[in-house]
């Protein structure tokens, strides 16, 4: 069978086995330790990613797989996928204009964003009724603001001490201050491109950042290793995209919102926090994406 696209991330030769199976995707992990993910035709696209028409239900956890020559092979499953004609996609991200913050994103998220995971802590007024969410909010409130000012004076250590809060902070597949930090890289991964010093702080970070993503899990891991290099999941760099050309946002994002039960939304507010920390192009700066509420 034939895939229809591959990320440009996807090792050409390796070793591995099937890490996790889901109804539309499938993880396997290289003996280096490099998540690649299988997703169905209907799904976005994947830095470390191969979308096609894949039988998952004939993968199992433990598995073996081997990359060779532009072809994976599952030979207990008897599946051989080559991926040699397809199309190749990088995930890199647009540039956001000056004073671009992205307000229809935010007007969606208030919407239409669940009531778990960081969308809560910025955009509800209510009191949060589980423990668990207490205690995210909690942590949300305490370093958002430190991340902040660290972000708006490019001071690296302190981006970096607020960063280690939050990788592996929440419950979830992917965790909901990971989802976060994804976002949050893809807005200064925008912003590098036209504003001075983005590009030598993404640079600062690559190093403990990259250290800090073992303490996770590993599809959280790959998702953070690749949002380091700056490359990232399709439905993301579409409402980027959307936001810098002015194109349908609404669409964009709440298809990005349908990326997990809260995963999607979580990865939204990163984005719009990073977004809402760049120089406006006034001095009128009412109007800033996703302003904290503590």
């Amino acid at each position: 069978m034939r895939a229809d696209s591959v990320g440009a991330r996807v090792p050409p030769h390796a070793r591995a086995q099937v890490h996790s199976v889901f109804l539309r995707a499938c993880n396997i992990e290289t003996e280096a330790g490099e998540l690649v993910t299988l997703v169905a035709p209907s799904s976005g696209n994947l830095p470390h990613g191969i979308r096609c028409a894949v039988p998952f239900a004939r993968l199992r956890q433990g598995q073996a797989a081997n990359l060779e020559d532009a072809t994976l092979r599952f030979p207990a499953a008897e599946i051989a996928l080559d991926f040699s004609r397809a199309s190749v996609w990088n995930g890199r991200i647009a540039a956001v204009p000056p004073g671009q913050h992205g307000a229809e994103v935010r007007r969606i998220l208030r919407e239409n964003a669940p009531d778990q995971g960081v969308a809560p802590a910025l955009f509800s007024s209510g009191r949060p009724h589980c423990a668990l969410q207490r205690a995210l909010f909690a942590r949300l409130a305490r370093t958002l603001p430190i991340l902040a000012r660290a972000t708006e004076t490019r001071d690296a250590g302190a981006v970096v001490s607020a960063l280690s809060v939050l990788v592996g902070l929440g419950p979830g597949l992917t965790p909901a201050g990971d989802d976060f930090t994804v976002g949050y890289l893809a807005a200064l991964w925008s912003r590098s491109r036209r504003e001075p010093g983005i590009a030598s702080l993404l640079g600062a970070l690559a190093v403990p950042v990259g250290q800090m993503s073992l303490l996770t899990n590993a599809i959280s891991r790959q998702m953070l290793l690749d949002a380091l290099q700056g490359h990232f999941a399709e439905r993301l760099t579409e409402v980027v995209r959307c936001v810098c050309d002015g194109s349908d946002v609404a669409a964009a994002s709440m298809r990005a919102l349908q990326i997990g039960h809260s995963s999607g939304a979580d990865v939204l507010c990163g984005l719009l926090f990073g977004l809402s920390l760049a120089p406006a192009a006034s001095p009128n700066r009412e109007d800033r994406a996703c302003q904290p509420r503590w």
